[in-house]
């Protein structure tokens, strides 16, 4: 059996504990980076080639796919889908995770609990709103990840200076309702129809971001069966075997992200669990029941 992982031109921890896991399971293993790629169709037959090798001849893809290869990341795996070529996430997952915005519609239309939330183009549409909503409130950008494009607003003067910026570099304003907790959430990996491990991430001091990446310190977490339940419904709306899923715990849990491009470091560590092994093991077990 042969495994194509694709992914960025740097190897980082999560890419390399994924080779080193996936040479213990596959005959051969081999990298493709993503910006050397190319898509080569015509009227019979379509190829994803890299220095004249097809991977569209491999038995599985397991894909790899940051922000920056969002579009021709969703392509590569349109074509995989359509050559019936197994992967652990749908192409579309590729394009709705990357966007928060489009993440939580996905989500609100499974029943899956989400942070009131409101986009706009300009602040000016949202000032109503402002003079209304409770603060703290949450901004985002909609492509941030690790914690980075995350802002709080304490006041509606606040809320507008960050509104007036986001315009300003021509991003949309996106306000999401704050939900009060102690600097916590909950990062619960999703491999096919099961939570494989739980963390819960802590802010350092000062900070309200629970991220690894931003400061925050993973400890191992026995997820319940609410929260169990929410990881795998979210994980499913969006069409993913493999998943990391962010919840806000309190009384009323709420997912707030779903993460098609996660860090393994971090919930290796924390929890002792060889989570790179498990996300081969459920690729391998796709390839082979097809």
């Amino acid at each position: 059996m042969k495994l194509a992982l694709l992914g960025p031109e740097e190897r980082r921890y999560s890419e390399l504990r994924l080779l080193k896991e996936a040479k213990k399971v596959f005959e051969t293993v081999t990298y493709f980076p993503i910006s050397k790629l190319v898509l080569e169709f015509d009227e019979k037959e379509v190829k994803i080639l890299y220095r004249g090798k097809n991977i569209l001849e491999y038995d599985a893809l397991l894909p790899r796919i940051p922000k920056s290869y969002m579009k021709f990341g969703y392509l590569l795996l349109c074509f995989a889908r359509e050559q019936k070529i197994p992967i652990p996430i749908s192409p579309e997952s590729v394009l709705y995770t990357h966007n928060k915005f489009l993440t939580l519609i996905a989500l609100a239309q499974a029943n899956v609990p989400i942070p009131k939330t409101y986009l706009s183009l300009k602040r000016a549409t949202l000032e109503k709103i402002l003079e209304n909503i409770k603060y703290p409130v949450v901004l985002k950008l909609l492509y941030g990840c690790a914690g980075k494009g995350v802002m709080f607003a304490d006041s509606k003067q606040s809320a507008i200076s960050i509104m007036d910026m986001l315009e300003a570099f021509k991003q949309p304003v996106f306000v999401e309702e704050f939900i009060k907790n102690p600097g916590e959430d909950i990062r619960a990996f999703v491999i096919g129809e099961e939570l494989v491990a739980c963390m819960k991430r802590k802010a350092k001091k000062g900070e309200r971001r629970a991220n690894i990446a931003a400061g925050g310190v993973g400890e191992k977490y026995e997820a319940g069966d609410e929260e169990r339940d929410l990881a795998l419904r979210a994980a499913k709306a969006l069409g993913m075997k493999v998943a990391a899923v962010d919840i806000l715990p309190g009384k009323k849990k709420y997912v707030i992200e779903v993460n098609v491009y996660p860090g393994l470091k971090g919930i290796e560590n924390a929890t002792g669990i060889n989570v790179a092994r498990k996300i081969v093991e459920k690729v391998y077990e796709l390839a082979t029941s097809v």
